[in-house]
């Protein structure tokens, strides 16, 4: 039987060069939006872990686990790292019944940002002291409590940028030992108030902070401006900034 021809025939070096310049073209023009997906993608899953776990640290609240709890927020030329902690009912109540506690003497003192032993349980890493006398790092194990470090997004926070800008918001029950710290605590005395919002947005060279005013109106187009807000009683939403209509809008 005789075996017809065939014709095989491949690219030639012309052909080929057409293919890889169309290619490039193609992935040129589809680079940038696919970056700012993944920008928004990224700022927008930090803003969601964020909103969960002020959310997981009030529901230990409801369920008595805790009596006071806070959401510590730092704020570094790195990161952004969010902490919950947890006060029990025991400890508060010796706080309550002791009139020489800053508890009692500084309420503004309350939610306490920097005493090392204040609270019970903390989600962050703690310092302790192994056989031999060496302080070592012992990492959080407890699911009630909780960290985020969130290297690609940053806050509105103002202060030196040598030390963490920070700013803690604690919660209770009944709402009744509501109050905040740094960032999120406002005038002095008996006018103070607590803030109940935390605006999020992308991290780059052009922005270590987001550019907002003390209205929440941001002062310069930035990358995927988010916010978390909260309530006294712990109620918590998610609202992204809409740069065409100039509102906020909630996701």
């Amino acid at each position: 039987m005789q075996l017809q021809d065939k014709s095989i025939k491949g690219f030639n070096i012309l052909e080929l060069l057409v293919v890889i310049a169309i290619i490039g073209i193609i992935s040129a023009v589809a680079y940038p939006n696919f970056s700012d997906w993944r920008k928004e993608r990224a700022a927008r899953g930090s803003t969601v872990k964020i909103q969960n776990l002020i959310q997981g640290i009030n529901a230990q609240v409801q369920r008595g686990l805790y009596a006071y709890v806070q959401v510590l927020v730092e704020n570094t030329n790195d990161s952004l790292t969010v902490t919950s902690k947890g006060m029990k009912m025991d400890t508060l109540t010796t706080m309550i019944n002791n009139g020489e506690s800053t508890w009692n003497t500084n309420p503004t003192s309350r939610c306490d940002t920097t005493t090392s032993d204040y609270w019970d349980d903390e989600g962050s890493p703690t310092i302790k002291e192994n056989d031999e006398g060496e302080e070592i790092l012992v990492p959080n194990e407890k699911l009630e409590v909780a960290q985020l470090i969130l290297e690609k997004v940053t806050t509105n926070f103002v202060g030196s940028e040598d030390s963490p800008l920070t700013g803690a918001v604690c919660f209770s029950k009944n709402a009744r030992w509501y109050s905040g710290g740094g960032n999120f605590l406002s005038g002095t005395g008996s006018e103070t108030s607590v803030d109940s919002i935390l605006f999020i947005c992308t991290r780059n060279t052009d922005f270590k902070t987001c550019d907002v005013d003390e209205l929440g109106e941001p002062k310069s187009e930035h990358e995927n401006l988010f916010l978390v807000e909260w309530t006294r009683f712990g109620e918590v939403t998610m609202s992204k900034y809409n740069w065409r209509d100039a509102d906020w809008v909630l996701q």
